[in-house]
């Protein structure tokens, strides 16, 4: 197997890895810390096989402070627009019930929030953005497998119709965050906006379940 042909094999693995993770750490082992464990321990394996982990000079930036910080703020949007999407959203299961089930009792929200928080965005980043990630202005399909993927956990209490809003949703922000990788030629804005972006939709989550 020639280098060509081994790096697209990687590139495959690397589009499935998280679906398949996720689905292994929900529905066979039924916890939600081995999902994201199990995924962030593929996205360590294939970023290390590939080669392809950034440098410092990846997370610089000669964007003033005041941009940065907008970039993080703007993130918290998506957990303002699920706490006042809450009331219309349409459970097909209980979502506490099932939270439980994945071993997120309210203790161990504080916990999950801060490592969603301090490691989930950079990874994420350094995987989606970094090595699979692509200059392109369009949205692309890429964009849209990085939005699928969370569907393997959404499936388990969306109805279809918001699952369909939530792909188009996750897609938008991959497609968003590859821009601001793009223009700002650096992923530290991007994680940042990631980051607030994840802490503020678990943080909703959470406040309905304490």
């Amino acid at each position: 197997m020639n280098r060509s042909t081994q790096n697209r094999a990687l590139y495959l693995t690397g589009l499935i890895m998280p679906y398949l993770a996720v689905w292994l750490g929900l529905y066979v082992f039924g916890n939600a810390w081995a999902a994201i464990l199990a995924y962030h321990a593929g996205i360590l394996l294939l970023v290390t096989l590939a080669k392809a982990w950034p440098g410092c000079d990846a997370f610089r930036t000669s964007a003033p402070l005041w941009k940065i910080l907008i970039f993080g703020f703007a993130g918290c949007s998506a957990g303002i627009l699920l706490y006042a999407l809450w009331p219309y959203l349409q459970f097909s299961s209980p979502l506490g019930d099932i939270l439980h089930q994945w071993g997120l009792q309210p203790k161990a929200w504080p916990l999950f929030i801060a490592y969603g928080a301090l490691v989930n965005p950079w990874l994420e980043e350094i995987y989606w953005r970094g090595w699979l990630g692509s200059a392109a202005k369009k949205p692309i399909m890429h964009d849209f497998v990085f939005g699928g993927f969370h569907l393997v956990i959404l499936a388990r209490f969306l109805s279809p119709i918001w699952l369909a809003v939530a792909l188009f949703i996750l897609a938008f922000s991959g497609w968003m965050w590859r821009q601001v990788d793009r223009v700002e030629q650096s992923m530290l804005a991007a994680s940042l906006f990631h980051m607030a972006a994840d802490v503020s939709i678990l943080i909703v989550v959470w406040s309905k379940f304490s």
